[in-house]
């Protein structure tokens, strides 16, 4: 049952907290997991039974709150909020504390952009519903599918490497010494990579940035691997 009402929808019970749909393996309900935790926002996870073919997110309720049939969805009262992207930015405005982007336009401007390379440019040419298509649909052998994985990995990790290379902010993160919207969509993205044997082994300020960013625990804990519908977790 979906614990949430909202206005004109009967989905169960309603109260003051967040809502959160998500699946712990998927990546772009961890690029919300990490955005809630560096906040420190408290909210109810609900975790959706099944991955991403799971009927929970087929049934009326759901598509009433996410006609996309993905996740995650956040629900705030009566403001229902899809895509991670839209997801952060709406964090930010209503809960500006420990923000995720910088104060100036500029910076946030150049976080924006690193953050786009990975959720724009890479990571939409290599979802299992793109993958799927090519591979069952398209009939491409199983090595041309690797290529196709392999080029387009380098091309998004080799343009963040030269944009974090720059030297115009330094720090221990994406841009300067705290966290931001760049390293949640980075750290999220060689989640998946890892997980399809990318080798980046070679871009030494994505893996630097990457370890930084895994010591902390709004990353560390919240990581696919922590979730406990993920059926590899380990306590």
């Amino acid at each position: 049952m979906i614990p949430c009402k909202i206005p004109g929808r009967s989905i169960g019970v309603f109260n003051a907290t967040l809502h959160v749909f998500s699946i712990g393996v998927r990546l772009l309900s961890y690029r919300a997991r990490i955005a809630l935790a560096l906040k420190g926002i408290q909210y109810e996870p609900v975790n959706v039974v099944g991955g991403r073919g799971s009927d929970d997110l087929k049934k009326q309720e759901y598509l009433d709150l996410n006609p996309s049939a993905v996740v995650p969805t956040l629900v705030d009262g009566d403001s229902v909020l899809t895509q991670s992207i839209p997801i952060m930015e709406y964090l930010e405005e209503t809960y500006p504390e420990t923000p995720i982007l910088p104060a100036d336009a500029a910076g946030r401007a150049r976080v924006r952009a690193i953050a786009q390379v990975m959720v724009s440019d890479t990571h939409p040419l290599r979802t299992a519903r793109v993958v799927e298509f090519i591979y069952e649909t398209l009939g491409l052998e199983k090595e041309d599918l690797d290529q196709w994985l392999k080029h387009w990995n380098e091309r998004g990790f080799g343009a963040v490497e030269w944009m974090l290379a720059d030297g115009r902010i330094p720090g221990d993160f994406c841009h300067g010494n705290e966290p931001t919207m760049a390293n949640i969509c980075l750290v999220a993205q060689i989640f998946v990579a890892e997980k399809f044997g990318a080798d980046l082994s070679g871009l030494a300020n994505v893996n630097r940035i990457h370890g930084t960013c895994m010591a902390h625990p709004a990353f560390r804990d919240t990581a696919p691997g922590k979730q406990p519908d993920n059926p590899d977790h380990q306590k």
